[in-house]
């Protein structure tokens, strides 16, 4: 059983008459990382996550997906209305969606927050695969295995059993280490590159979290959709990387759509044209967010440039494509834009929520 959640005291007294209570139902999942989580984090009461500690779980040495635990919770007032395809099975259709629903906020919101990706497995369709039965195979035996089809699922014996909670786990795990704000995603951010690190959070997580779910229906439906964009960007940084910019930038124009919502735009009375530029107001949100030194204005300039050039004539970035003639100069250059790229759209989503946040 769920604990009980009474409102308030006069509700507690009340409660024998009370026709209605809404009961938490804790989840423990499975979830993936690409950079180890070696640490504990928990943010009030309503998630947390940890390293995966459960017995005869599946690891490899050649894995690039860490399995994490998130630990979370839904109750009775959260509900999701599916169409009448799923009449028959309503009401477990409707707890699985509420809870998948919730689970995929919160890794999203840690996907945006942190320079790393929290992910869980959405694919169904199968695949053919080569399964590694030996971290450490001769050539002869390599050569021996044949390609299975393969369903995208983690799964073992005695998994059901161990995921069974009915209230948070104890921890006693140290926790995930905090870096000040700025030195976080600015100076060197480890965005999973490197797997011989660990996941850390910037030192502000906790008032990003804060912010968020203070935040009203409306402005925060704005605010998913923006976060949607620069996961997004995360999710595709590797193999789709002029896509990738896009999503980041998809994700910054989202955030000035909501900054200047309520601004009246007047025409120029010699050209007509809006003296509010789309060119202007991206670099002015970004002056204003993500750095207020005017001497970055040159570099929002040339990053509202790319951003033109692949929209409107469909150029690509030059390391786009396998085997891509690029010299190693041109090509450590758009990484690094890319890097900046991707944490220009978090920023501009972070920051947004820290200086707008309810005193």
């Amino acid at each position: 059983m769920g604990d009980l959640i009474l409102p308030s005291p006069v509700a507690q007294m009340r409660f024998r008459c009370m026709p209605f209570y809404c009961m938490r139902k804790f989840t423990k999942a499975i979830i993936f990382t690409n950079t180890p989580l070696k640490g504990f984090y928990k943010y009030k009461d309503l998630f947390q996550i940890y390293p995966a500690n459960l017995n005869n779980i599946p690891s490899s040495k050649l894995q690039e997906h860490y399995p994490a635990i998130l630990e979370y919770w839904t109750d009775d007032s959260e509900v999701i209305t599916l169409d009448e395809r799923f009449e028959e099975f309503k009401d477990f259709y409707s707890s699985v969606a509420v809870t998948l629903k919730k689970q995929d906020l919160i890794l999203s919101l840690l996907s945006v927050i942190s320079n790393h990706r929290f992910f869980r497995y959405t694919n169904t369709v199968g695949c053919w695969s080569m399964p590694v039965l030996n971290d450490n195979p001769s050539k002869e035996e390599a050569n021996s295995w044949s390609a299975k089809w393969c369903l995208p699922l983690y799964n073992f014996p005695s998994m059901a059993d161990q995921l069974k909670i009915s209230a948070f786990s104890d921890i006693t795990l140290d926790p995930v280490e905090l870096i000040t704000h700025n030195k976080y995603y600015t100076h060197n951010p480890n965005i999973d590159f490197d797997k011989e690190k660990e996941i850390t959070f910037p030192s502000t997580v906790n008032q990003i979290l804060d912010s968020y779910f203070e935040l009203n229906l409306d402005i925060k439906e704005t605010i998913n959709s923006a976060i949607s964009h620069s996961v997004s960007a995360m999710e595709t940084r590797a193999i789709k990387r002029t896509l990738s910019l896009l999503c980041s930038f998809t994700a910054v124009e989202t955030m000035i759509n909501l900054e200047y919502s309520e601004a009246k735009i007047d025409n120029c009375k010699s050209c007509g044209q809006p003296k509010y530029s789309i060119s202007r107001k991206f670099r002015e949100y970004l002056l204003k967010y993500v750095a207020t030194d005017v001497t970055n204005k040159k570099k929002f300039n040339s990053f509202y440039s790319l951003r033109s050039k692949i929209i409107h004539t469909g150029q690509r970035v030059k390391n786009e494509t396998l085997f891509a003639e690029i010299s190693k100069q041109e090509e450590a250059t758009e990484v690094l834009t890319q890097i900046e790229i991707l944490q220009l759209g978090k920023l501009s989503i972070i920051n947004w929520l820290l200086l707008n946040s309810r005193k």
